[in-house]
C-alpha cells in the first residue's frame, strides 16, 4: 500500500510539460558489434527545448512547482559549458520566467556551445571567477535576495538541478523505461549513466524502489562535484524518496559508482575521445568531451574489464554542445583517433 501511495504522490507533483516523453530506446547494433556487448541506448539527448538533454526531466518538476508557487525567476549555476544551466534557462524561458545563470570561470572571448545558446535565449549570465561548485551554490542565495528586493520571487536550482525534488524526475524516468522494456520483452543486466552532481542516480534509486523490476544502476562519475559520491547520492535519494512518502534510507555501500573523471572535471581524456569517435562512427550519435563522452568511456572500460555484460542500457544523458565550443572542440579534434 505504501508504494501505491508513493506512486500517486509522484504522479501528483506539479510538472511543467516541456519534454517529449518517452525518449527513444533502441538497439545500437553496430556499436554493440564493435564492443562485443549488446547495448541499448536510451536517448535523452533527443529533446525539443533548446536541444535539452536529461536535465529537462529535473527542471520539469522544479519549475512546475515554481510556477505553482508564483516564482518569477530561476537562479541556477554550473560551469561555463553547463548543460544543466542552459537547459534550466531554456525551460524557464519557455515558461515565461526570467533566468540568472551563475557560471564559474571568467567570461571567454569566444562564445560557442552552451554559452551561445544562453546568449540566444537572452538570459542574465554572470561569471563568478575561480570558485568551487559549493561556493557557486551559496551565491545562488544572494541572487535570490536580489530578486526579492526587486519585487520578484526566485526559485533556486543547485548544480545539475540535483535537489530532492529535481531528482524525482528520474524516478519518473525509471518507470518510463520499465514500460519500454516490457514492450520489448527485454531484461537488461544494468542501466549505466553519466553522473556528476548525483541527482540522476538518486532518482533512479527511488524509481527502482517503485518498480517491479530489479535492475542494477551504475553511475560513471565524471566530476569532483561530490565529496563522497556514494554517500552523497544515498543521502539525496533518501531525501527525494521522503518527498513522496517513501520510508527508505539508502546506504553508501548500495551505490555503484565507476570512475570516469580522469585528470579533472571538464578536462579531456584520450579514452573519452576514443569513446566519442566509436559511437559517432558506428551510430552517428554524438557525445560531448566534458560529460557524456567521459561517461561512455567509463562504461566501455568496465565492459572491457568484464564487469558489465549485455544486454545493457546506456542512458545517453545528452550534452553534445561543448563540441561546438572552440576550446573544447580544438582539444577533442587533437585527440580523435585517425580514421
Amino acid at each position: 500500500m505504501a508504494l501505491v501511495t508513493a506512486l500517486d504522490r509522484l504522479a501528483a507533483l506539479p510538472r511543467a510539460e516541456l519534454g517529449g516523453w518517452p525518449t527513444p530506446l533502441h538497439l545500437a547494433e553496430r556499436f554493440s558489434e564493435a564492443v562485443g556487448v549488446e547495448v541499448w541506448l536510451k536517448r535523452d539527448d533527443v529533446q525539443s527545448v533548446a536541444l535539452a538533454g536529461n536535465k529537462l526531466r529535473k527542471f520539469e518538476l522544479v519549475l512546475g512547482q515554481a510556477v505553482a508557487d508564483g516564482a518569477t525567476t530561476l537562479v541556477t549555476t554550473g560551469a561555463a559549458q553547463s548543460n544543466s544551466a542552459r537547459t534550466g534557462a531554456a525551460a524557464a524561458t519557455r515558461l515565461g520566467l526570467d533566468t540568472v545563470l551563475l557560471l564559474s570561470g571568467e567570461r571567454p572571448d569566444d562564445v560557442g556551445g552552451n554559452l551561445l545558446l544562453d546568449r540566444m535565449l537572452g538570459v542574465d549570465v554572470r561569471f563568478c571567477g575561480d570558485v568551487t561548485w559549493r561556493e557557486l551554490n551559496a551565491l545562488v542565495e544572494a541572487v535570490g535576495d536580489e530578486v526579492a528586493a526587486g519585487g520578484g520571487m526566485a526559485v533556486a536550482a543547485p548544480i545539475g538541478c540535483s535537489s530532492p525534488l529535481g531528482s524525482l524526475g528520474f524516478a519518473v524516468a525509471r518507470l518510463e523505461l520499465d514500460a519500454q522494456l516490457d514492450a520489448l520483452g527485454l531484461t537488461p543486466t544494468a542501466i549505466v549513466h553519466t553522473s556528476t552532481s548525483g541527482g540522476t542516480h538518486a532518482g533512479f534509486l527511488v524509481g527502482e524502489e517503485l518498480s517491479p523490476r530489479s535492475i542494477p544502476t551504475i553511475a560513471v562519475n565524471v566530476g569532483h562535484v561530490l565529496d563522497d559520491p556514494s554517500s552523497d547520492m544515498a543521502t539525496l535519494a533518501t531525501a527525494a524518496g521522503s518527498l513522496i512518502g517513501l520510508d527508505r534510507a539508502w546506504l553508501a555501500d548500495e551505490i555503484e559508482v565507476l570512475d570516469g573523471v580522469g585528470p579533472g572535471y571538464g578536462r579531456h581524456t584520450d579514452e573519452g575521445a576514443e569513446a566519442i569517435a566509436l559511437l559517432a562512427r558506428t551510430e552517428a550519435i554524438i557525445c560531448d568531451p566534458v560529460y557524456s563522452g567521459k561517461g561512455l568511456a567509463g562504461f566501455l572500460a568496465a565492459v572491457r574489464r568484464g564487469e558489465i555484460t549485455g544486454p545493457v542500457v546506456f542512458w545517453h544523458t545528452g550534452g553534445f554542445h561543448a563540441v561546438f565550443d572552440r576550446h573544447h572542440g580544438d582539444q577533442l579534434l587533437e585527440r580523435l583517433p585517425d580514421v
